[in-house]
């Protein structure tokens, strides 16, 4: 009795290895933290994407981040876009390799965040030569507003203008008694 066809056995073996290349990882993989992030407006943030592809099935691989705004600024639906503005974000690349594969470290850096800034971001990778690609999962950064921002504090307040007339008169007695 036979359960196959004998045609169908590419197709089973084709199934079955993408099957096991997908549980062991593929030819690229992108990684980094679940965990949402906040961050104060005003103070320096870098996020960091780890993508490891394999030298053999992936020699050039392009890496992108991708921002979707907060639900509040931008419906649910929306797919995130491209970040290309050099002037409100720095993106740096370094990329080590052990045997065949590569590992590559992108950093999304903001220099002084904002309350724009507030968004889900998106880590991609893609081979160029094969069209594989990984997609990195949607990280929430919070930026909140900084609380004393519009505040002026005097560093010379009237308990400090006090102790620095006691100090100067203090150091005039000193200087007459000897």
């Amino acid at each position: 009795m036979q359960i196959f066809h004998p045609t169908s056995a590419p197709l089973i073996m084709a199934v079955f290895c993408s099957l096991l290349s997908s549980l062991v990882g593929g030819p690229v993989v992108v990684k980094y933290s679940r965990e949402p992030v906040t961050k104060t407006e005003g103070h320096f943030l870098s996020l960091k994407c780890l993508v490891q592809y394999e030298i053999q099935n992936c020699d050039i691989v392009n890496n992108w981040w991708y921002i979707k705004p907060a639900e509040g600024e931008a419906a649910p639906e929306t797919e995130p876009k491209l970040i290309t503005d050099p002037n409100h974000y720095v993106i740096t690349v370094n990329e080590t390799q052990k045997e065949q594969m590569r590992q590559r470290n992108i950093f999304l850096s903001f220099n002084s965040l904002s309350l724009k800034d507030s968004g889900y971001y998106q880590c991609d990778a893609k081979c160029l030569n094969s069209g594989t690609a990984a997609k990195g999962h949607l990280v929430y950064l919070n930026v909140t507003a900084d609380p004393y921002k519009g505040l002026k504090v005097s560093t010379w307040s009237g308990q400090l203008k006090a102790d620095a007339a006691v100090l100067a008169f203090s150091a005039i007695l000193f200087l007459c008694c000897y």
